[in-house]
């Protein structure tokens, strides 16, 4: 038998029991807000799942010799690109190595091969230079350069910034890879001919230099820069098929301990170990961003440009499409992890991702083995590279940079129209009269502008009855109904064109004999609250002078825009007729027999337009 509770018992029992405290699964919480908030600006998070599920052999063996053919073109190509950028050529190793690797779990796309590039590194060369830190320093800023230029390209991804990319011309690109190309080439003379024309950036500065410098020509440079030339030219007539720059380079590598032995010094490349190599070596000064922040922005800029319009390339030819804010988001990381690694900026790279193309890459993971052959050359040969004489490597860097001038892409955009001409010749022309980062401002800003030109220029014509009933362009002939004018606006009528728009319908209603103006709005687009006003405008001064406003063929875009902005209820209901889709000319016929009343001539006649064709196809 129990007995009874104590008093005591009896407290206890009343007081509340504390559920057990629950734990936060912190790591479950961060993959859900990161999927989330990935998913809210349609990305991908890691799209590499898909590939990393067990490919097929016959893949993984395309994948793995694609990736060993590129690698040996991205292990010269990047030694040359570090010395574009004036970098030891470690931190063009390293991007490719990384940049390759880790950029394709990220965009889940096989057709953009990531690395260094000729046409980002003498932005990236430019953009230090900028900082104006004596040059033993540079290398100090380089991981916080690369680092902005990724966060740049994160920022672009979240923002959904390829809707930007898609007002700027491909002419722009054009227009900077050609002058580029132009300032590859003559700062490369330099160590070809065997001296040093200092911290000179712009086209301008580096020639007068150049020229002033040439005295101080070395000769045994100069010798080692003709073999490498007539090597060169060689390899690409008589063997065509070998890796003309690694072999190139190879055979002046050996050919420099020939001039050594006859006592005719050369200068080489630094060489590195691994000890040079290591994580998040660098200054992070936050002044420093300020100086960076700019050039940071446009090397971003130009990497999505380059690399988005390979991809899209390579990509329509096989039938795909590929995200560019997907594609965004990898460079992004791809840069973060190189600023990590002691890499130098990733971009998408023509060649290579040509070559990955043509050599029968099925997936992404051709690029991840490129990278990584690229790691595993690093650490068995990179020691040569002090043997690569430096005036070898500035003729192959001089071939590249000519290999850049296209001919055909030059004159598209000189004779296909003004608005392209206009923007190459101001990308070009800065990019060789200021600085590099510049120009790509001034050539993006150049073709927005000249877009918004054209996109901002509404068509307004007067519209008039044939004798066969179909309303047609008015030229010289006389109003069908006197008094009456039939206003036919085309095109986008927002607050960038509604000035023009202005301009134009004022222009018209200059003939004192108009009575009534009939506004038809059937094929006008993206209308706002600047064009209601201006439209409400158009109405008081038309009330002023003792004429009339009807507005004809409204979409219901069109009249949910006038209606929140007051403009029908000022114009009035009875002169306002909505389009009706079964029936386009019925809202032309209502307007025009409104205005004849307005008109006082209610027994004029009205006609009425029909579409012919349509008439053929009921009767048939």
């Amino acid at each position: 038998m129990s007995s009874a509770p104590t008093e005591k018992d009896s407290a206890e029992s009343s007081d509340p029991v504390e559920p057990p405290k629950r734990k936060r699964r912190w790591g479950v919480i961060f993959r859900w807000w990161s999927r989330n908030l990935l998913k809210a600006v349609s990305l991908d998070w890691f799209p590499g799942r898909r590939f990393l599920r067990k490919p097929p052999k016959a893949t993984l063996a395309a994948d793995a010799k694609a990736g060993v053919n590129v690698a040996l073109l991205a292990f010269p190509q990047s030694i040359a690109y570090s010395v574009i950028a004036g970098l030891p050529p470690q931190f063009g190793l390293m991007s490719s190595a990384v940049g390759s690797a880790t950029g394709p779990f990220f965009s889940g796309s096989r057709f953009i091969v990531l690395g260094p590039t000729n046409a980002t590194s003498i932005l990236m060369l430019t953009g230090l230079v900028a900082t104006g830190l004596p040059a033993e320093q540079r290398l100090a800023a380089v991981p916080l350069f690369v680092l902005l230029v990724g966060f740049f390209m994160l920022l672009g991804a979240f923002l959904r910034a390829s809707l930007l990319i898609n007002y700027i011309s491909r002419t722009v690109v054009t227009g900077y890879i050609t002058a580029a190309a132009a300032l590859i080439f003559v700062n490369q003379v330099q160590n070809a001919l065997g001296f040093d024309i200092g911290d000179a950036s712009t086209f301008l500065g580096i020639v007068s230099s150049t020229l002033l410098a040439l005295p101080q020509t070395h000769l045994p440079e100069l010798g080692m820069a003709a073999a490498t030339l007539a090597t060169n030219w060689a390899l690409l007539k008589w063997f065509p098929k070998l890796p003309n720059v690694a072999v190139t380079i190879v055979i002046m590598a050996a050919l420099g301990f020939g001039f050594e032995y006859l006592g005719w010094h050369l200068s080489y490349l630094s060489g590195f170990t691994l000890g040079d190599l290591g994580f998040l070596q660098g200054e992070f000064d936050f002044d420093l961003i300020g100086s960076l922040a700019g050039p940071a922005l446009a090397l971003a800029f130009v990497s999505v440009l380059e690399g988005t319009s390979i991809g899209k390339t390579l990509a329509s030819k096989s039938g795909r499409r590929i995200d560019v804010n997907q594609e965004m988001y990898a460079m992004g990381i791809s840069n973060a992890m190189s600023a990590v690694c002691g890499g130098m900026n990733s971009s998408g790279s023509l060649t290579r991702s040509v070559l990955s193309d043509s050599s029968g890459a099925k997936s992404p993971l051709a690029s991840v083995f490129a990278g990584l052959f690229v790691l595993g050359l690093m650490f068995t040969i990179g020691f040569g590279i002090q043997y690569i004489p430096t005036a070898a490597l500035a003729i192959v860097v001089m071939g590249i940079a000519w290999s850049l001038f296209n001919p055909h892409n030059i004159k598209m955009a000189l004779r296909t129209t003004r608005s392209d001409t206009i923007v190459f010749l101001v990308t070009c022309g800065s990019a060789l009269l200021l600085q590099i980062d510049l120009a790509i401002y001034l050539g993006a800003f150049t073709s927005i502008i000249l877009f918004l030109r054209k996109a901002g220029t509404p068509e307004l014509v007067e519209y008039n009855f044939t004798d066969d009933g179909q309303l047609a362009e008015r030229g010289r002939t006389r109003r069908s109904v006197p008094g009456i004018s039939i206003m036919h606006a085309e095109g986008d009528l927002f607050f960038g064109s509604t000035d023009i728009f202005d301009q134009q319908i004022r222009q018209i209603i200059r003939d004192p004999s108009l009575r009534v103006i009939i506004l038809r709005l059937k094929n006008a687009r993206n209308l706002d609250a600047t064009a209601a006003a201006a439209i409400s405008e158009l109405h008081g001064f038309l009330s002023n002078s003792d004429r009339h406003l009807v507005i004809s063929g409204a979409s219901r875009e069109v009249a949910r825009v006038l209606r929140n902005a007051g403009t029908i209820e000022l114009v009035g209901e009875e002169n306002f007729f909505r389009e009706v889709p079964t029936n386009p000319t019925l809202s032309t016929r209502d307007a025009l027999k409104r205005a004849t009343e307005l008109l006082g001539r209610r027994d004029a006649e009205v006609r009425i337009f029909v579409d012919q064709n349509k008439q053929k196809d009921k009767s048939e």
